[in-house]
């Protein structure tokens, strides 16, 4: 059974500063409008996206320790940039935490940092959710935000998922293996 919107609420609460509650109930609201603007499970995209930083405020060491004890698989790039892990490892610590929430919510959370060969629906309004919800104001979200209902769920993702490639390319970071996997199965056409 998946756990109440409040009751889910209350534990991040307990879990994550004012902030980042702010931004989990923000995502929240726009994966359920996203859900309803594409006709998908709006209760399904809400508690994905209230849930999907569940831990956020871990310590990188914390998260590559959380993860070796989940037997999550760790590359150099989860080494190098351990807050990548947050969604992973929210996944699978949600899973204990909830034991009747719903697979593809927590395959959500888990796939919102880098992505995955497999991209469900949901998957993609979480994503998109946590990118554009009205809080960020990045170069290019509002365009983004405007484009919702406009073009199709899939171009959607797509337009902001190259968005995001594109700020990890200018700032010179790290780019996560399943990132490119994911970049190059949505170009190659193979993303579903």
């Amino acid at each position: 059974m998946m756990p109440p919107y409040d009751v889910a609420l209350t534990a991040l609460g307990a879990r994550l500063d004012e902030r980042g509650v702010r931004h989990s109930v923000s995502v929240a609201a726009m994966a359920a409008h996203l859900a309803d603007t594409y006709g998908l499970d709006s209760e399904a995209a809400r508690l994905a996206g209230l849930l999907h930083d569940w831990c956020k405020s871990m310590t990188g060491a914390e998260l590559l320790e959380r993860a070796g004890v989940l037997r999550i698989p760790v590359t150099d790039a989860d080494r190098a940039v351990p807050y990548l892990l947050h969604a992973p490892v929210a996944a699978a610590m949600l899973k204990r935490t909830f034991p009747g929430i719903d697979a593809a919510v927590l395959d959500a959370i888990g796939a919102h940092t880098y992505g995955s060969a497999t991209l469900t629906d949901l998957d993609m309004v979480v994503y998109i959710a946590d990118t554009l919800e009205p809080a960020r104001t990045h170069a290019g979200a509002g365009e983004l935000r405007e484009l919702v209902g406009v073009i199709s769920l899939e171009e959607l993702f797509t337009r902001t998922y190259a968005d995001s490639l594109r700020h990890l390319i200018e700032s010179r970071r790290r780019i996560h293996p399943e990132t490119v996997a994911t970049w190059n199965q949505i170009v190659g056409g193979e993303a579903r």
